[in-house]
């Protein structure tokens, strides 16, 4: 059977050939669709390294001298007295009943698209490759208000105590890593930021890279340095308990001291979720198109599949009847049909694998993309495919073994 099936195929190749070339082609098409749309969403699957739920941020402004609001202070006392207003505001949004946590930070907050590329290296070692980082300024707290998580398994407040004694929290970098590098390695070290000598840094711990937004990849690393809690200056984010969110509004907007001490004031008061949804529309929008064209071309291919293997199926109608007058069941002639179908879809995707894999480099490094992933994705492909067309098969096959061999042999 199975070589009279293979004999047939042979003999019919000329036929065989262009649906070999269809079915490499497609398998390719829903090959690099797949890798390309799990490569738009696989960052989102992947851990933020921050929460952003029960977050708001704050801007710190300073009342214009020119303004008659304006608060005289003597100019040798500005500093210092700066320092001191913005203290007790901190102090009485941290005292505010719906408040959990406050920190102060430059740059620090995501979904601002904000990057401050810095590096850090070894000082123990002379390290040609040194560790690339979007350098985030934060007070202790700001681990907590943020949600930093520990990759070595430290909680929140060992996370905090260790940016209070100076230390830096460096991320767990996927580039560091693909550099050969161990970010573990980094654990405990001495470091220096941007070849600054006069500024030595331990690293504290290790924790979850912080992207600056769900869509993107976290190609770099993350380095939380601490600001002084003696001099705080920078804009504010608030962690408030969960429920609160309305009475803390209310607070915040009827309580003049929680908004301004003297010249310093706080203005902008914004959710972190609401800042995501604006700053990520288009890439939800992307992510909704990419889902609709996956929709379609999938669509279009089970569509043409069906079309082909019904007029092929109809051709043969002939050829079932006469199996089915010497004694074979619907089954042999429907593993006889299916099979020719999967044995010509095995040679496409040994040609496509023939034609693709030696640029495997160039469409790894283009799509951001891994062999195993491309290799997964390349079973995917062949297996959506084979699905098509047992489904395309199944209907036509099934109506023309229904068909009496008297009737089917009529013409002939």
């Amino acid at each position: 059977m199975k070589r009279s099936l293979l004999a047939q195929i042979k003999n019919e190749w000329r036929d065989n050939l262009w649906l070999v070339v269809a079915l490499t082609v497609v398998t390719g098409l829903i090959w690099g669709a797949s890798v390309m749309f799990y490569r738009t969403i696989k960052p989102t699957l992947l851990p933020r390294g921050f929460e952003y739920k029960n977050v708001y941020t704050l801007s710190l402004k300073q009342v214009s001298k020119s303004s008659p609001y304006y608060t005289e202070i003597a100019s040798d006392e500005y500093t210092k007295a700066s320092y001191d207003d913005f203290k007790s505001l901190i102090t009485r949004l941290r005292e505010n009943p719906n408040v959990e946590k406050v920190a102060f930070h430059w740059s620090a907050t995501p979904y601002t698209l904000n990057y401050n590329g810095g590096s850090l290296a070894r000082t123990d070692v002379k390290d040609s490759i040194t560790y690339t980082a979007n350098v985030r300024y934060g007070s202790p707290d700001i681990a907590g208000v943020l949600g930093y998580e520990s990759v070595t398994g430290k909680t929140t407040e060992q996370l905090t105590e260790i940016l209070r004694r100076g230390e830096l929290l460096v991320g767990d970098s996927w580039t560091y890593r693909e550099s050969g590098r161990d970010v573990m390695d980094l654990l405990g070290k001495t470091v220096i930021l941007n070849n600054d000598t006069s500024h030595i840094y331990r690293v504290g711990d290790i924790i979850r890279n912080v992207r600056r937004m769900d869509f993107e990849d976290s190609w770099g690393g993350t380095a939380i340095v601490p600001l002084s809690e003696d001099t705080p200056w920078g804009d504010v984010v608030i962690k408030i308990k969960d429920g609160h969110d309305n009475r803390f509004k209310e607070d915040f907007r009827n309580d003049r001291s929680l908004r301004r001490q003297r010249n310093i004031y706080f203005s902008d008061l914004t959710r972190l979720a609401d800042t995501r949804e604006v700053v990520q529309r288009s890439g939800f929008t992307s992510q909704h198109m990419l889902i609709c064209l996956m929709s379609f071309l999938l669509l279009t291919i089970f569509l043409g599949l069906l079309g082909t293997f019904w007029f092929r199926i109809q051709q043969r109608i002939g050829e079932i009847a006469i199996r089915k007058v010497n004694g074979a069941t619907k089954g042999d002639i429907f593993r006889r049909v299916l099979g020719e179908g999967m044995i010509l879809l095995l040679v496409a995707s040994l040609a496509m694998s023939v034609i693709i894999w030696p640029f495997a480099k160039f469409f790894t490094d283009m799509l951001q993309s891994t062999y195993l992933e491309m290799f997964i994705f390349e079973f995917i492909a062949i297996g959506l495919v084979a699905l098509g067309i047992v489904l395309s098969l199944w209907y036509p096959a099934a109506k023309a073994m229904r068909i009496e061999p008297a009737i089917a042999l009529k013409s002939e």
